[in-house]
């Protein structure tokens, strides 16, 4: 085995997790314990100069060197368990597809910590349920994505639930948001002026031709303050809305309702206004009953 071969191996090893010893590696390399020494010795020179946020540290209880990070640019054990159940709840992807992003995440933790995580996640992989579309997505967001970020315009087929044949549109693509179990496009038609974003379920779309053909749009849209202002993923104008909660949480309120402030309080009742896209909004005040009441929106009182 060359030396460059036994470093990388070695290196390999310790981007795991892994603490080596100086004498288990002469053993298990067939060199002295000098020749892994300079190893060692190369490897941190590599470090200082070419990865800035990591340096090889000896251990004295373990008696062996091991990777340290120099900030927090990595993943933590505790981050990845949090990231992988979110990622499970979320329903997003097809079960086989789901259970390749998990794997690969699990990877990410240190390898005393990996056994744990699929422990724990041993069960919910088993009983994960694939949502009815069954689709595989990753591509088609990615080719999404970069129109959206090129700005050109998009012709693709869109099957609704209900409708035995697809229907063909021209977009020009703005965002891409997850919401509830789905992915979603956001983009303006190219045959209707309005002032908002039409709303497309990506696992709808059958197919998809990136143009040539560029596009301009009159403001920068921006999907995190659209997100703000959409309820269950309708949109329609956008409007002011006043309402009076008489609910036990109005911290759930303004969780659901990023744009919404508090305006007024008493004994029994908060008084909430927000900026929000009609459709939507109106879908959650009516989810409330009698713990809400609309105080002005002549949009929402009609």
């Amino acid at each position: 085995m060359s030396q460059i071969e036994r470093i990388l191996k070695m290196y390999s090893r310790l981007q795991k997790g892994h603490v080596l010893n100086k004498a288990e590696q002469a053993v298990h390399f067939n060199v002295t314990e000098k020749t892994i020494q300079r190893d060692f010795d190369s490897i941190r020179s590599f470090l200082e100069k070419d990865v800035p946020n990591e340096y090889l540290d000896y251990d004295r209880e373990q008696k062996g060197y091991k990777l340290q990070q120099g900030n927090n640019t990595h993943l933590h054990n505790e981050e990845v368990l949090a990231i992988v159940k979110i990622l499970i709840e979320s329903r997003a992807f097809p079960k086989s597809d789901m259970h390749r992003l998990i794997d690969k995440l699990t990877v990410l933790a240190s390898p005393a910590n990996q056994d744990f995580i699929k422990k724990l996640m041993r069960n919910e992989k088993h009983l994960y349920v694939d949502l009815q579309h069954r689709k595989p997505l990753f591509s088609l967001i990615w080719k999404l994505s970069e129109a959206v970020h090129t700005k050109r315009i998009i012709n693709i087929c869109y099957q609704k639930e209900n409708e035995q044949n697809a229907g063909e549109r021209t977009l020009k693509p703005v965002g891409i948001l997850f919401s509830e179990y789905y992915f979603y496009l956001l983009a303006y038609q190219t045959t209707r002026e309005l002032s908002f974003p039409t709303i497309y379920r990506i696992d709808r779309i059958t197919s998809c031709n990136v143009t040539n053909e560029h596009f301009k749009t009159p403001y920068r849209f921006e999907e995190g303050e659209f997100r703000k202002r959409v309820q269950f993923m309708h949109a329609g104008e956008l409007i002011n809305v006043k309402f009076r909660f008489t609910g036990a949480s109005s911290q759930a309120v303004l969780d659901r309702l990023p744009t919404a402030k508090i305006v007024g309080r008493d004994e029994n009742s908060v008084t909430f206004e927000a900026e929000v896209f009609g459709a939507g909004i109106k879908m959650w005040l009516q989810s409330q009953g009698e713990n809400v009441e609309v105080l002005s929106s002549e949009h929402l009182k009609r």
